[in-house]
């Protein structure tokens, strides 16, 4: 199958500011690489490595720039800096919270961000069928296309995934991180089982299209996959223009279990004390003490406000015939 053909002036369509889809690709001539050397396809990857993803951008005759982070919030200054320096594409590689910090630096830009997943979990990824390789997840430049997609927006964070309050941010804090080096997602269900039995699932409520719900952990999302197996929001959709937001009311960490059972085989939302709606915006009010996570990362704790950001970000994506 050939590829399709990219444009010949570098840049050309995002010179043009254009917020719309892109189907053809230009010609990038000046990207910036942003990496986590700490995540861990990084560290206990496969062969491939971070040189044959420049190998393969040098083929193209793509101009990189290599910076790695270096902590906490550091690469969404790098992207900030990237967008403002000129640079005509933004590459990520690492797990989804190195991501999430490149697309909170670059907001609002018509700079395209190609993710090369490379971390935990990697929901992103799996959510628009990126390649696992990390050399075919480059090759996007010339065989993907760009979408613009809203993002979410919380306390001044951007978030492209999900967020969580309550039990799941819990236990993202809890998660040891020598044993995520070594386990992956396995740290994450050690960590969650422990907050099964030592969290008090305080109650909280919300308001959703002016309407009082209430619940002791809920996900407001714009993807389909959470994470591991699940799918606690099945009808969400990264390219809608809306959350898709699922509560859970019990209080009682047995009927927790019974939770998972359900969302094992995506029947959760047929429950009684198990709510599914959609909508723009969501407002949380509860305790200061019940934590709240944006694509895995904390970020804050309760009462936020959740928004849809229109026209915020250029992702590059497989084609269908691609992915």
């Amino acid at each position: 199958m050939d590829v399709p053909e990219t444009s010949d002036q570098p840049g050309m369509a995002l010179r043009a500011k254009s917020l719309h889809d892109i189907d053809e690709i230009p010609r990038f001539s000046h990207a910036v690489l942003i990496y986590n050397p700490a995540a861990r396809k990084m560290l206990h990857g496969p062969s491939e490595k971070l040189q044959d993803v420049l190998q393969v951008l040098n083929s193209y005759g793509v101009k990189v720039e290599v910076v790695a982070t270096t902590g906490p919030k550091v690469a969404s200054s790098l992207a900030k800096k990237a967008v403002d320096s000129g640079s005509d594409l933004i590459i990520a590689s690492g797990g989804d919270g190195t991501i999430n910090e490149v697309i909170s630096g670059m907001a609002k830009s018509t700079v395209p961000l190609l993710v090369i997943p490379a971390g935990t979990a990697n929901v992103l990824a799996k959510e628009i069928g990126l390649p696992r390789s990390l050399v075919k997840s480059t090759e996007l430049i010339k065989t993907g296309r760009i979408r613009r997609i809203s993002l979410g927006k919380v306390d001044r964070r951007y978030f492209v995934l999900m967020a969580g309050i309550g039990v799941d941010a819990d236990t993202i804090a809890a998660v040891n991180q020598q044993l995520k080096r070594w386990l992956g997602e396995g740290s994450f269900w050690i960590a969650g089982f422990k907050q099964l039995f030592q969290y008090d699932f305080p109650s909280f409520e919300l308001t959703i299209d002016g309407k009082v719900e209430n619940a002791t952990f809920a996900v407001i999302s714009k993807a389909k996959n959470y994470g591991g197996p699940f799918q606690i929001t099945p009808q969400a959709d990264l390219f809608s223009d809306q959350f898709d937001v699922c509560l859970f009311q019990s209080r009682n960490r047995w009927r927790y279990l019974s939770y998972l059972w359900y969302l094992t085989w995506g029947k959760h939302a047929s429950l009684s004390d198990v709510k599914y709606l959609k909508s723009r915006t969501v407002e949380v009010f509860g305790s200061s003490d019940i934590q709240v996570q944006v694509d895995g990362e904390l970020i804050a704790t309760l009462p936020q406000k959740f928004t849809i950001e229109t026209d915020a970000l250029s992702l590059i994506v497989p084609r269908p015939e691609y992915s």
